[in-house]
């Protein structure tokens, strides 16, 4: 049956680029593939991910792996997939398809049995078609891979195209299995050009090293695309193209001392050396926000499909293992995206009161969707970043014109590495400075030697590789509100005319994009007051003698404050945190807050967390402009018994003890299921006899000139 020159595939290994898009899903197989350089597997687990590949490109029963004997130089079944106790004697030290393989050096397939032989030898393995294809290594041929099928013609020209492709891109792997593997940490991911996984793991026990020897913090994020539909549309695109597009949104917020990396087929791994638990929950948060407002513009995607990510931290020293700190970071990701995704779940918001429980899980998810909100400070950030991108300068920078109109104060920037808090309080008057020339005279100004044009202005020691300055005024709506600044050309050349026309259209956008978000900041402070006072409404209901409390600790606070010759916005702030200091109740039983007889240790200590779910909550709502330490310091004591920090004397916060005053006289002076309401004088003779142990002698001192 010497036919094998009849069996051989005349497919060549290339894909039909016109097809492409059709493919992609297949195409991310291949992609997935390459992963298997950076996974510590043994031999045969290796095999057994090629076979589950190939499977994802073409349906198949029965699968046989054919390694190369070094010493006889024949091939031996490495791995057997299929075949319910053992391969049939035809196939054993190979087989006539086998042989056809490495007779040509090429892919071989038999479609159906085309003649009584034929019939006999299929029906002796189980199949009625099948396909062979060679593994080289350079020029020497070191294994075949065959998959069977009950099907006759399973597999059409352009399969056998995308399985030799998956081959061809197996050689490498297939080298480095059977040879003494040495992981090169510089090996990168075909399609996110990131370094693999090996390199990640790596640097992870180089700075778990140095920061056990030094004491020092580090951080890991774990970063997915979410589930559900969108991870579906994404998956019909090709992983290896999405996490492509992530990974470049990402890189612009990567340090030169972090690594970044493609953990997993559909993971990407970050290590941030200096970073502590906070600093990281922080930028996760910040990342998460940055992704959530891009579209994804790979090919095939819809037109309004968007980004959203789910990051699991953890970090040292919390996490004191290698091995806890990837479990930490893994089950933080599969708890975010359990819980609906885009979010970021860190052990940082328990990490100081591990008693904390969570609050309800429907309030949870409110909290989460309010922190999905428009960020006026991711905007500015987006911003600068595309400026300086576009425009060629290292430095750029948004000011923005205070209410005098007399003034610029620094809004965002890029660009100014060792001086950022120098810079980010900069108020320029703005006839003494070229920007604000740019802005009075509506105009761009082009400059090409900042000192020669102004040499008196202040620097704030500013070092400028180029003497070249552009300031383009923002204006919308005839409204001349700010201006953005580009300094420091890349190239170290004069910015031109050229420079200017091609940044116009777009700051012309941006101005129209910034007006508009401002109002849009307005618009939705306005909305998360009144949710906030839906929560509280919803806490206040649970507690139906609580109604007023809040209004009434609210007013007594700002009277106090200023008393104490506070100025209009502090007081201000700690009202409106007065208003909210019993928000955490939303979390607690009714049954509990309502309950006339006294409550067990354990009912005790859930009502005595309140005021960290109340912060906690309200952390959600950082427009309302409120002061979350006095929430959360509100049942602190002078003497330093009190919760939930034993905080003693100045060390709570002026607002915890302004809120803890005012919340106890009201308290004192209105009914409650356990007792019954005291007198105005008796709960002032109760305040003062507290002065000094349980409240602040001077706030109980301004407290009571307020009221009488």
């Amino acid at each position: 049956m010497k036919r094998g020159k009849s069996f051989v595939v005349n497919v060549p290994p290339e894909l039909d680029t016109t097809a492409v898009e059709a493919l992609v899903h297949k195409l991310n197989v291949l992609i997935r593939a390459s992963m298997i350089y950076s996974l510590r597997l043994d031999f045969n687990s290796a095999l057994k991910v090629i076979v589950e590949l190939a499977r994802e490109l073409v349906a198949f029963e029965k699968a046989v792996f054919y390694l190369l004997d070094e010493d006889d130089k024949s091939f031996y079944p490495g791995l057997i997939h299929g075949f319910a106790d053992k391969l049939p004697p035809a196939m054993h030290k190979g087989n006539i398809f086998l042989e056809w393989t490495v007779e040509n050096s090429l892919p071989v397939r038999v479609e159906e049995p085309d003649s009584p032989e034929m019939e006999r030898l299929l029906k002796e393995i189980g199949c009625r078609s099948l396909i062979s294809i060679p593994i080289m290594v350079g020029s020497d041929l070191q294994g075949i891979v065959q998959l069977f099928s009950s099907k006759p013609y399973n597999f059409p020209d352009e399969t056998v195209r995308l399985l030799w492709i998956l081959v061809l891109q197996l050689e490498g792997i297939f080298h480095k299995l059977t040879k003494p593997v040495h992981h090169t940490v510089e090996e990168r991911d075909p399609f996110t050009v990131l370094p693999m996984r090996a390199r990640f793991e790596m640097e992870l026990e180089k700075e778990f090293a140095r920061c056990r020897r030094n004491n020092r913090a580090f951080s890991i994020f774990f970063i997915e695309i979410d589930n559900g539909g969108v991870r579906d549309q994404l998956l019909s695109l090709g992983m290896g193209l999405i996490l492509r597009e992530v990974a470049e949104h990402i890189l612009p917020m990567v340090r030169k001392i972090d690594t970044f990396s493609r953990f997993s087929d559909t993971t990407l791994a970050l290590l941030l050396p200096e970073t502590d638990l906070h600093e990281a929950t922080l930028l996760a948060n910040r990342l998460r926000h940055r992704l959530s407002s891009v579209p994804i513009s790979t090919r095939g995607a819809e037109p309004e499909l968007k980004f959203t990510v789910s990051v699991g931290v953890s970090a040292f020293p919390q996490c004191m293992t290698i091995s806890e700190l990837i479990s930490e970071a893994q089950n933080n990701l599969k708890n975010a995206q359990t819980h609906g995704g885009n979010r970021v779940v860190s052990p940082f918001s328990a990490s100081h009161h591990p008693d904390l429980k969570p609050v309800s899980l429907d309030l949870q998810e409110l909290l989460d969707s309010l922190g999905s909100f428009f960020d006026m400070e991711n905007l500015l950030s987006n911003l600068v970043e595309f400026f300086s991108r576009m425009s060629g300068a290292d430095r750029v920078s948004i000011m923005i014109a205070d209410e005098s109109g007399e003034k610029l104060v620094f809004k965002h920037g890029v660009g100014f590495q060792g001086f950022e808090a120098e810079v980010q309080k900069s108020v320029l008057a703005i006839e003494d400075s070229i920007c604000g020339q740019a802005l009075s005279k509506r105009q761009p100004l082009m400059v090409d030697n900042v000192d020669l044009f102004m040499p008196k202005r202040a620097r704030k020691g500013l070092r400028y590789s180029s003497p070249s300055f552009l300031s383009i005024p923002l204006i919308f709506d005839n409204d001349a509100f700010g201006v953005v600044n580009f300094s420091n050309r890349r190239d170290r050349g004069t910015f031109t005319q050229m420079d200017l026309q091609n940044l116009l259209p777009h700051v012309t956008a941006m101005s129209k994009l910034l007006a508009e978000g401002k109002r849009f900041v307005g618009i939705q402070k306005e909305f998360l007051h009144e949710t906030a006072d839906i929560l509280l409404n919803i806490a206040e209901s649970k507690s139906p003698y609580l109604r007023g409390h809040a209004e009434r600790v609210s007013e007594a606070s700002y009277r106090v404050s200023r008393k104490l010759k506070m100025n209009e916005a502090d007081a201000m702030r700690i009202a409106k945190a007065a208003r909210f200091h019993d928000l955490g109740r939303i979390a607690i039983d009714e049954s509990i807050l309502g309950r006339k007889g006294s409550l067990n240790s354990g009912e005790s200590s859930l009502v005595r967390q309140h005021p960290l779910w109340s912060a906690r909550i309200l952390e959600n709502f950082p427009k309302l402009d409120l002061d979350i330490q006095a929430v959360k310091t509100h049942h602190e004591r002078y003497d330093g018994h009190g919760y939930p920090d034993g905080l003693m004397g100045e060390e709570i916060p002026i607002g915890g003890r302004i809120l803890a005053v005012a919340d106890a006289f009201d308290a004192m002076t209105h009914e409650r299921p356990f007792r019954s309401a005291m007198s105005v004088e008796s709960a002032l003779d109760t305040l003062m006899e507290k002065s000094g142990t349980q409240f602040d002698k001077r706030i109980v001192k301004a407290f009571k000139e307020t009221i009488q």
